[in-house]
């Protein structure tokens, strides 16, 4: 049985059992003094007391079962008069105070005393309305978040489709002057197309990578690798940009436990933002270290430094900094939030800093060591 029952029922014995005693010796103590004031005839005071304590001796044994009865009837009432009033002005003051919680005062809180058996319950009760509070709290965040979410996209796709539904109807209307013109609507209409199909998949990219449940694909892979590669893809685009990508990289191979496509989608969309906002300068420095926390992969550009009051903002969905930096450089506002949740689901970090020094965007892995052959 469970221990704190044990112990109420052990308190409640003990209660009754010393409670009968000292019923049972306060009315062999009324009774013995009784006999004795109305004992006469005996001179000797010894004589008296040895006949009174005889008889009630005797009286005992002739009302045992009618004085036993007694006896624990009493006990009983006083054992619960005692008990009862301890127990009873703690239910009180839990039942008011659940009364405020069940009218929505999830703020309120139960008393607990550590002293009482009922305490654990007190505390578990607490601890349940905790839970709650803090699950109300999360599915309105989440509501408010749907909103927004729904807002954004909204707002970012009726630009595109506006513009694409009116060049067409220009051109269901045949206004436009010659073919050329056509050619320049069309042309309008097919970039707005491919804008909105970028904003959709970067949708569908951001909601997926959001599920904390999600299965990474993990691989022992060399980092030093997968920079490779990047740079290798991202050559034309630095050459458009007059960019040159500086690597630093460890001798070592650098083997870490990832979702290697994932992993690339992240250095991808960092590297996009450093092109479009790092063309002030001529290089985009890349480095890889390994330090005490893992793997770490920096990629800054020597472009106009974020301010500082935006910098806390920077991973969140749709935000994109200032209109001077973002002028025509297009993007659905979701690439960095869909880095931060990748990187947050290998269980790493990332982060920014921006000055005139640079801006540097930094994701730390932790370390996962290769299994041996």
């Amino acid at each position: 049985m469970n221990k704190r029952y044990m112990s109420l029922v052990f308190k409640w014995a003990m209660f009754l059992l010393i409670s009968g005693f000292f019923t049972s010796v306060v009315i062999a103590g009324l009774y013995f003094i009784y006999r004795m004031t109305s004992s006469n005839g005996y001179v000797n005071v010894f004589d008296r007391i040895a006949v009174s304590f005889a008889e009630v001796v005797s009286f005992y044994s002739d009302q045992f079962f009618s004085l036993v009865f007694i006896l624990f009837f009493v006990g009983i009432l006083f054992s619960f008069l005692i008990i009862s009033h301890r127990y009873i002005c703690y239910f009180v003051k839990l039942e008011k105070d659940l009364d405020r919680m069940a009218n929505g005062q999830l703020t309120q809180r139960l008393e607990v005393k550590d002293n009482h058996e009922f305490g654990q319950l007190a505390r578990q009760v607490n601890q349940l309305v905790e839970k709650l509070e803090k699950t109300v709290y999360e599915e309105r965040v989440a509501e408010q978040s749907k909103t927004e979410l729904i807002t954004n996209v909204s707002h970012d796709l009726r630009t595109p489709l506006t513009s694409i539904m009116g060049y067409l109807d220009l051109i269901e209307r045949d206004q436009y002057k010659d073919e050329v013109t056509l050619r320049y609507y069309t042309d309008i209409a097919y970039e707005k197309t491919k804008q909105m199909n970028t904003m959709v998949n970067d949708l569908f990219e951001y909601i997926r990578t959001n599920n904390p449940k999600l299965i990474l694909n993990k691989a022992h892979i060399d980092l030093k690798e997968v920079i490779n590669q990047l740079a290798s893809h991202f050559y034309l685009q630095m050459n458009d940009a007059k960019l040159n990508l500086r690597l630093h990289l460890p001798d070592e191979e650098v083997k870490q436990l990832v979702d290697g496509e994932k992993l690339s989608r992240v250095f991808e969309n960092i590297i996009s933002n450093a092109i479009k906002y790092g063309s002030d300068a001529p290089f985009i420095d890349l480095t890889l270290s390994c330090d005490s926390k893992g793997s770490v992969i920096e990629v800054r550009n020597y472009g106009e430094p974020i301010a500082q009051s935006e910098l806390p903002f920077i991973f969140e969905r749709f935000y994109r900094v200032d209109q001077s930096r973002s002028k025509d450089t297009g993007g659905s506002g979701l690439g960095l939030a869909i880095a931060k949740n990748i990187v947050e689901l290998h269980g790493g970090s990332i982060r920014v800093t921006s000055d005139q020094a640079g801006t540097a965007f930094t994701v730390t892995l932790p370390i996962e060591k290769a299994p041996k052959d």
